[in-house]
Protein backbone atom coordinates (compact mmCIF):
# COMPACT_ATOMS: atom_id res chain seq x y z
CA UNK A 1 0.00 0.00 0.00
CA UNK A 2 1.19 3.50 -0.82
CA UNK A 3 1.52 6.06 1.91
CA UNK A 4 -0.91 8.98 2.03
CA UNK A 5 0.76 12.42 1.94
CA UNK A 6 -1.38 14.27 4.49
CA UNK A 7 0.72 17.42 4.26
CA UNK A 8 0.00 17.67 0.55
CA UNK A 9 -3.70 16.95 1.16
CA UNK A 10 -3.86 19.61 3.87
CA UNK A 11 -2.18 22.14 1.57
CA UNK A 12 -4.53 21.35 -1.34
CA UNK A 13 -7.60 21.46 0.92
CA UNK A 14 -6.52 24.92 2.07
CA UNK A 15 -6.42 26.06 -1.55
CA UNK A 16 -9.85 24.51 -2.17
CA UNK A 17 -11.20 26.43 0.83
CA UNK A 18 -9.62 29.66 -0.43
CA UNK A 19 -11.23 29.14 -3.85
CA UNK A 20 -14.59 28.45 -2.19
CA UNK A 21 -14.29 31.69 -0.25
CA UNK A 22 -13.42 33.59 -3.42
CA UNK A 23 -16.40 32.04 -5.21
CA UNK A 24 -18.71 33.09 -2.38
CA UNK A 25 -17.32 36.62 -2.49
CA UNK A 26 -17.86 36.83 -6.25
CA UNK A 27 -21.42 35.53 -5.85
CA UNK A 28 -22.04 38.18 -3.21
CA UNK A 29 -20.71 40.87 -5.54
CA UNK A 30 -23.02 39.58 -8.28
CA UNK A 31 -25.99 39.85 -5.91
CA UNK A 32 -25.03 43.45 -5.15
CA UNK A 33 -24.63 44.18 -8.86
CA UNK A 34 -28.06 42.69 -9.59
CA UNK A 35 -29.62 44.94 -6.94
CA UNK A 36 -27.89 47.99 -8.42
CA UNK A 37 -28.98 47.01 -11.93
CA UNK A 38 -32.59 46.70 -10.81
CA UNK A 39 -32.54 50.20 -9.29
CA UNK A 40 -30.84 51.68 -12.35
CA UNK A 41 -33.28 50.06 -14.76
CA UNK A 42 -36.16 51.47 -12.72
CA UNK A 43 -34.55 54.93 -12.78
CA UNK A 44 -33.95 54.65 -16.53
CA UNK A 45 -37.59 53.80 -17.11
CA UNK A 46 -38.71 56.71 -14.90
CA UNK A 47 -36.50 59.18 -16.76
CA UNK A 48 -37.93 58.01 -20.07
CA UNK A 49 -41.49 58.35 -18.76
CA UNK A 50 -40.81 61.85 -17.41
CA UNK A 51 -39.37 62.90 -20.76
CA UNK A 52 -42.46 61.59 -22.56
CA UNK A 53 -44.82 63.43 -20.21
CA UNK A 54 -42.94 66.69 -20.64
CA UNK A 55 -42.88 66.17 -24.41
CA UNK A 56 -46.66 65.61 -24.51
CA UNK A 57 -47.17 68.72 -22.38
CA UNK A 58 -45.09 70.67 -24.88
CA UNK A 59 -47.20 69.31 -27.74
CA UNK A 60 -50.39 70.51 -26.02
CA UNK A 61 -48.89 73.95 -25.56
CA UNK A 62 -47.75 74.08 -29.19
CA UNK A 63 -51.32 73.43 -30.31
CA UNK A 64 -52.45 76.51 -28.40
CA UNK A 65 -49.79 78.58 -30.14
CA UNK A 66 -51.08 77.61 -33.59
CA UNK A 67 -54.58 78.97 -33.30
CA UNK A 68 -54.99 81.44 -36.17
CA UNK A 69 -57.93 83.25 -34.55
CA UNK A 70 -56.00 84.00 -31.39
CA UNK A 71 -54.63 87.56 -31.48
CA UNK A 72 -53.80 90.53 -29.32
CA UNK A 73 -52.10 90.98 -25.97
CA UNK A 74 -52.87 87.46 -24.72
CA UNK A 75 -51.33 86.01 -27.86
CA UNK A 76 -48.24 88.23 -27.45
CA UNK A 77 -47.91 87.32 -23.75
CA UNK A 78 -48.29 83.67 -24.60
CA UNK A 79 -45.64 83.93 -27.31
CA UNK A 80 -43.15 85.49 -24.88
CA UNK A 81 -43.85 82.81 -22.29
CA UNK A 82 -43.61 80.17 -25.01
CA UNK A 83 -40.12 81.34 -25.95
CA UNK A 84 -39.02 81.04 -22.31
CA UNK A 85 -40.70 77.65 -21.97
CA UNK A 86 -39.17 76.42 -25.21
CA UNK A 87 -35.68 77.36 -24.05
CA UNK A 88 -36.27 75.79 -20.62
CA UNK A 89 -37.72 72.69 -22.28
CA UNK A 90 -34.64 72.27 -24.47
CA UNK A 91 -32.34 72.65 -21.46
CA UNK A 92 -34.43 70.19 -19.45
CA UNK A 93 -34.46 67.57 -22.20
CA UNK A 94 -30.72 67.98 -22.73
CA UNK A 95 -30.09 67.41 -19.02
CA UNK A 96 -32.46 64.45 -18.95
CA UNK A 97 -30.75 62.95 -22.02
CA UNK A 98 -27.38 63.34 -20.32
CA UNK A 99 -28.77 61.72 -17.17
CA UNK A 100 -30.35 58.90 -19.21
CA UNK A 101 -27.06 58.29 -21.04
CA UNK A 102 -25.18 58.17 -17.72
CA UNK A 103 -27.64 55.58 -16.41
CA UNK A 104 -27.17 53.52 -19.60
CA UNK A 105 -23.39 53.72 -19.22
CA UNK A 106 -23.55 52.61 -15.59
CA UNK A 107 -25.86 49.72 -16.47
CA UNK A 108 -23.41 48.58 -19.14
CA UNK A 109 -20.46 48.90 -16.76
CA UNK A 110 -22.24 46.82 -14.12
CA UNK A 111 -23.35 44.20 -16.66
CA UNK A 112 -19.74 43.88 -17.82
CA UNK A 113 -18.57 43.61 -14.22
CA UNK A 114 -21.14 40.86 -13.64
CA UNK A 115 -19.85 38.99 -16.71
CA UNK A 116 -16.31 39.26 -15.33
CA UNK A 117 -17.44 37.99 -11.93
CA UNK A 118 -19.20 35.03 -13.55
CA UNK A 119 -16.02 34.31 -15.52
CA UNK A 120 -14.01 34.45 -12.31
CA UNK A 121 -16.44 32.04 -10.66
CA UNK A 122 -16.10 29.63 -13.59
CA UNK A 123 -12.32 29.79 -13.43
CA UNK A 124 -12.26 29.30 -9.66
CA UNK A 125 -14.73 26.41 -9.86
CA UNK A 126 -12.53 24.75 -12.47
CA UNK A 127 -9.42 25.17 -10.30
CA UNK A 128 -11.30 23.93 -7.24
CA UNK A 129 -12.56 20.90 -9.14
CA UNK A 130 -9.01 20.02 -10.28
CA UNK A 131 -7.70 20.34 -6.72
CA UNK A 132 -10.50 18.16 -5.36
CA UNK A 133 -9.57 15.58 -7.98
CA UNK A 134 -5.92 15.72 -6.84
CA UNK A 135 -6.99 15.29 -3.22
CA UNK A 136 -9.15 12.32 -4.11
CA UNK A 137 -6.27 10.68 -5.94
CA UNK A 138 -3.92 11.33 -2.99
CA UNK A 139 -6.42 9.81 -0.59
CA UNK A 140 -6.82 6.74 -2.74
CA UNK A 141 -4.33 4.26 -1.40
CA UNK A 142 -2.39 2.41 -4.03
CA UNK A 143 -0.65 -0.86 -3.82
CA UNK A 144 2.82 -1.09 -4.71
Amino acid sequence: MGQIDYDQIYYLQGRVNAYSTSISSAQSRITTIDEQLERLRTAKKSVGEIQKKVYYTKKKIIRKNYQPTWQGKQKDDFTKQWETFSSDYTSFQTEMNTFYDAICDEITRLENQKIEENGLIGCLQSLKNSLENSIEKLLHTKEG
